[in-house]
């Protein structure tokens, strides 16, 4: 089952106390990424068997906040 594209989406958060980032997608081209550059937790399939979720932790350097360019 795909998410239709209203569905889709990536969350970031950030646990004070494990000072650790996880991250969820269910965005296919967020899951690509992820899948190549996560530390994966659990991998959500559909009944064809493609990866329509992914969910796992990555390294603080990874993520960027920064003043957007006006």
């Amino acid at each position: 089952m795909r998410l239709s594209r209203e569905e889709q989406e990536t969350i970031f958060t950030y646990d004070v106390i494990d000072e650790r980032w996880s991250i969820y997608s269910s965005y296919r081209p967020h899951i690509r990424q992820l899948l190549e550059r996560a530390e994966i937790i659990r991998k959500d399939k559909d009944k064809q068997g493609r990866i329509v979720g992914v969910e796992g932790y990555v390294e603080r350097n990874q993520i960027r906040i920064f003043k957007p360019i006006k």
